[in-house]
């Protein structure tokens, strides 16, 4: 993750362990080598509170970084995130009685005062004293000298005075608080973010990428920084106003804070980065069970292995993932499954497994299996939910070998063991089946016979999300060939390259044979 200051002087990047802050030039260049890293644990980056506080979050707490003294000042038990920071005051998302709302903590005697009128609260987009732009479930609320006005949108975002809005029907358009006015700009994308003087930057989401367009206060396209390949995100305006900064990453490369000249549309990698680059062809596709990325070695042996996604309400878009990465330089044909439930087609597809969490997204999966099915290793891997799909398609005569991380493997004890908003979460997710513990039971891999080759299971020792008791119960009952346990107290591995080699070396060693190579 990486936020621009409220002044656009300085970046915060985060990495497992740090947090680091890197002056920016108004053109947006910044020598990344000149990082300046202070260690900050577990915590992981929320967002700039001020110009020198930077907002962390972990688990049920807020905490406040003062860049200045290098040092964590504060920290409180919150639900959700800081938004805006104001003098002494946070402004921070808290949950009563199962709905986000909107208060002002105060530091000095650790109390919430909730702002009335904010239930339901997504977003912010602008804070001071006497003005406040939110999205909720209910549209973009302005409360300005207390009094509130619902306006014509669905989503706002932005520093204030100026505010990016986005309409019904992708309309995109600029509110200026001062005036209380809206200028709405040609449909077809959303605003996402507004310079001090009017540039409007949209997005839209086009051939399973984001497309952005800079308009001049006229509504007038000036630029349009598009990727040749890839994709791009987390673009905001610099201070120059003549570039916008933000990461660009694709298959064949590793995530790179970049800049865009805005009017040439020329993607310029800031320097100092290490980034990882393969060669590997991709392209989306449809088959005859879900929509799918195929991902093809320049070179391979002929294996494939068919990756599940977490979830279920994701999706595998044309980003680098590290597996991914490290399978293809392997050798291996990776086809990334966007089984039934994910997300970005269509609220049908989306949908269809609320209610039935190893249904018909297991049956997409087997048939799939069946369909690549041939002479040549054909392996499964999954992450999270996608794990839990492995768990339950995998078959002997279906699959070679099977690798796993942080796989669901006990609907009961995961329901049990749930708290807060995951419990909520999951409870919606379930739907019927949460008051059924027996269809919950023949749900659960752990209670199913496994009896595919070659199992490798991964998780982390404090997974926050999925416990790790549930890889570890699955293991003592029906086994693994191999159980590899991380620290730390994230859902994803810690270390991710030594989880990849892990994987690439059990595939290999049980699938490939060097008579079968190409």
């Amino acid at each position: 993750m990486t936020l621009l200051s409220p002044g656009g002087d300085l970046l915060a990047l985060t990495r497992p362990g740090e947090v680091g802050l890197v002056a920016v030039a108004p053109d947006g260049n910044a020598d990344l080598a000149a990082t300046d890293w202070i260690a900050a644990g577990d915590w992981h980056l929320a967002g700039w509170a001020a110009p020198t506080l930077v907002a962390l979050r972990r688990r049920g707490e807020l905490g406040l970084l003062d860049t200045d003294r290098r040092m964590l000042t504060s920290s409180h038990p919150v639900v959700g995130r800081t938004l805006r920071y104001d003098g002494e005051e946070a402004l921070i998302a808290v949950v009563r009685d199962g709905r986000p709302m909107l208060c002002v903590h105060r530091p000095d005697d650790g109390g919430y005062r909730l702002l009335d009128g904010t239930e339901g609260v997504r977003s912010v987009a602008a804070w001071d004293r006497n003005t406040l732009v939110f999205t909720s479930d209910r549209g973009v609320t302005l409360i300005q000298d207390g009094e509130r006005i619902d306006l014509d949108a669905v989503s706002a975002a932005g520093e204030g005075p100026l505010v990016a809005l986005t309409g019904e029907g992708e309309v995109p358009g600029v509110l200026d608080l001062a005036t209380g006015r809206t200028r709405w700009c040609e449909k077809g994308s959303g605003g996402i973010a507004v310079s001090p003087s009017g540039l409007l930057l949209t997005m839209a989401w086009t051939d399973h990428r984001y497309v952005y367009r800079v308009l001049d206060p006229d509504g007038h396209i000036i630029g349009t920084p598009v990727p040749d390949h890839g994709i791009a995100t987390d673009l905001t305006f610099t201070a120059d106003e003549r570039h916008l900064l933000g990461r660009h990453q694709s298959p064949a490369a590793s995530p790179a804070l970049v800049r865009w000249d805005i009017h040439s549309g020329r993607m310029e990698p800031l320097p100092g980065q290490q980034r990882e680059e393969i060669t590997v062809r991709w392209r989306h596709r449809e088959s005859a069970q879900s929509p799918e990325w195929l991902y093809e070695p320049e070179n391979g042996h002929g294996g494939v292995v068919l990756h599940l996604h977490g979830g279920p309400r994701s999706q595998l878009r044309q980003i680098h993932e590290p597996m991914i990465a490290a399978l293809v330089d392997a050798g291996w044909t990776v086809i990334g499954m966007n089984y039934p439930g994910s997300s970005g087609y269509a609220d049908s597809f989306r949908d269809v497994v609320v209610g039935d969490w190893g249904g018909a997204d297991v049956a997409a999966v087997v048939a799939r299996l069946r369909e690549l099915r041939g002479d040549r290793p054909l392996c499964l891997y999954g992450q999270s939910y996608g794990a839990y799909l492995a768990l339950l398609a995998a078959a002997p005569g279906l699959v070679d070998a099977v690798a796993v991380w942080a796989p669901v493997t006990d609907l009961n004890a995961l329901l049990e063991s749930a708290t807060g908003l995951h419990r909520q979460w999951l409870r919606t997710e379930l739907g019927a089946l949460a008051e059924e513990p027996d269809e919950l039971r023949e749900r659960s891999p752990i209670h199913r016979p496994f009896s595919a080759p070659r199992l490798l299971v991964g998780h982390s020792e404090g997974d926050d999300r999925v416990p790790v008791g549930q890889s570890r119960a699955f293991v003592e009952r029906l086994g693994a060939e191999r159980y590899v346990e991380q620290q730390g107290n994230g859902h994803e591995p810690a270390d991710m390259a030594a989880w990849t080699a892990a994987v690439v070396a059990h595939l290999v060693a049980h699938t490939v044979r060097e008579e079968v190579s190409v």
